[in-house]
């Protein structure tokens, strides 16, 4: 049988390697944003489950490539074809796109902050809902064990300090006491 701290155990570890997990992916989602702070923001990232988000990631990131290459590709034909007036264009597109992927980062982080409270919040749950296991089990438990003497003791209910003395010898056990003193002796030795 396996304890509730073994799964409480368990838990806490799955929770730990899961944030390491979602640290180093936050962190490397930073190191990616970094790069392209020039690019713009595709609206704000949803909240989603781990294995959505892990593939929405790559997805962007893909797209930030692409839109890095493109953006690179353009911004040479147009220097090369453009004048002043028109390099100002640029200049403010530029802004534009850089304002939009810190958004575009700072939703990530976020949605990976969130994902990893509920991670937290629900090794907490599952945890609460082990004790709450093992202290029910304890309590039926409880109850077994009190039906079981009661259930011993009615085979003793009625019979007098002498017959009980002689069931107690016949078990090598002290004769001598109460007829509440034998009774509970001999309830003893038959629940054990």
């Amino acid at each position: 049988m396996t304890s509730p701290t073994d799964y409480a155990a368990t838990t806490r570890q799955a929770e730990t390697i899961f944030s390491s997990t979602l640290a180093s992916w936050r962190d490397g989602l930073a190191s990616v944003t970094d790069q392209f702070r020039n690019l713009p923001t595709v609206g704000s990232f949803p909240q989603l489950d781990a294995t959505e988000a892990v593939e929405r990631q790559f997805a962007f990131i893909k797209q930030l490539v692409d839109l890095n290459h493109d953006y690179a590709r353009t911004l040479a034909e147009v220097a090369n074809t453009v004048a002043g007036v028109t390099r100002h264009q640029i200049e403010s597109a530029r802004t534009t796109v850089r304002d939009q992927v810190q958004g575009l980062s700072e939703a990530a982080r976020n949605g990976v902050d969130t994902l990893e409270q509920t991670v937290r919040d629900q090794a907490d749950q599952a945890e609460q809902a082990e004790r709450q296991q093992a202290k029910e089990a304890a309590k039926a438990e409880r109850q077994e064990r009190k039906e079981a003497h009661d259930k011993a003791r009615e085979r003793y209910e009625g019979l007098t300090k002498t017959e009980l003395a002689d069931q107690a010898a016949q078990r090598d056990l002290p004769k001598t006491g109460t007829v509440d003193e034998l009774v509970e002796r001999l309830v003893e030795a038959d629940t054990k």
